[in-house]
């Protein structure tokens, strides 16, 4: 235990000689850019996106736009924004906003014939066909989103047009598919913006299993990063518990431990230190620990681009009435994103 005498807190900053591990803004899911080297994590309702170093280029979480629409189409793992009145594009070198040049059958006044042939003129025109979710409202339309000579269009679907659109199918074995939604006989087109998910290989788990009500199971899926290889000799582990805290529950829940969990991150060959809160508890008279911390890392063959990776913590810090279900819950506080990268010796 003598490595974890100097931390004074669970999530403080940590770093050995060559690496250091700091808290990141934003959270999952965790996206990379293979062409250009760079990350992008979600940051409330904007991106936070970061170097090949760690260093975040910029960030924006869009708060004060008020016609937001999604954050990013997770099930399309691109770098943009959508709201009603464009596109925020986070792909250069600073964060863009593209207004719509135009706006089409948004009262679904477009007759089949008109539709079919608008979409097919700017679907073959376009070099980026996104397709959205379906619009939360009585008219039951899906957002198609087009960049043509670098001008934006937004097209909705025809009323109730669920059959065209379409999730990847999951029987085929090894498909090369992706999560993406993609309308019947015309696939999205992402040219040179399409991003990957890093992936926990212990767990077995991407960095986006946030749970999403855009994102797919990923246990129901097939995702082309599962033809990808994430061995590592990288490794979390979880060395020691201390107990910190009892919780006698009522009788009809299972008693709760609060310990705390001193872990060991073994890293490119190099060992870092840190502590957070974790609980114990009994199920089917079974002690279970929940140990929520994540190692996510990138495909093997793109580690020597970037030695970046990233931790997702959860840190365990009492039990309390959610006013939501009137039960007594485990309370998550000083949770979040946090990046290991190189120190900068500068």
């Amino acid at each position: 235990m003598e490595n974890f005498k100097s931390l004074t807190s669970p999530l403080e900053r940590v770093h050995s000689k060559k690496y250091e591990i700091t808290p990141i803004k934003g959270s999952l899911p965790i996206l990379y850019d293979s062409i250009k080297n760079q990350f992008y994590l979600k940051n409330e309702k904007g991106l936070t996106k970061l170097d090949n170093q760690g260093n975040v280029m910029f960030f924006d979480d869009l708060s004060n736009e008020k016609s937001y629409i999604s954050t990013l189409d997770y099930n399309n793992f691109i770098p943009f924004v959508f709201t009603s009145k464009g596109v925020y594009d986070f792909s250069g070198e600073e964060l863009v906003f593209m207004p719509f040049e135009k706006k089409l059958n948004i009262k679904n006044e477009l007759s089949n014939s008109n539709f079919k042939s608008i979409f097919e003129k700017n679907y073959n025109s376009a070099d980026l066909v996104i397709y959205g979710n379906e619009i939360e409202d009585e008219t039951a339309q899906f957002r198609i989103f087009f960049r043509v000579d670098n001008k934006w269009i937004l097209l909705l679907s025809k009323k109730g047009d669920y059959n065209q659109f379409r999730y990847p199918e999951t029987f085929k074995k090894n498909a090369n598919t992706t999560v993406q939604i993609d309308y019947s006989k015309f696939s999205s087109k992402f040219s040179n913006k399409k991003l990957i998910a890093l992936k926990d290989n212990q767990r077995g788990l991407y960095s986006a299993k946030e749970k999403d009500r855009n994102l797919n199971n990923y246990s129901t899926i097939v995702l082309k990063e599962l033809k990808l290889d994430y061995k590592t000799t990288n490794e979390l582990k979880m060395v020691a518990l201390k107990n910190k805290s009892y919780y006698g529950l009522p009788d009809w829940m299972n008693h709760t431990f609060f310990k705390l969990a001193y872990f060991e991150l073994n890293y490119n060959k190099e060992q870092l230190f840190f502590k957070g809160n974790t609980i114990i508890y009994n199920e089917l008279a079974n002690e279970i620990t929940n140990k929520d911390f994540y190692l996510f890392e990138l495909p093997k063959d793109m580690r020597d681009k970037t030695k970046v990776a990233f931790l997702d913590v959860k840190n365990y810090t009492g039990i309390a009435v959610d006013p939501r279900t009137n039960y007594l819950e485990p309370q998550i506080e000083n949770t979040g994103i946090f990046i290991i990268k190189p120190i900068n010796k500068n």
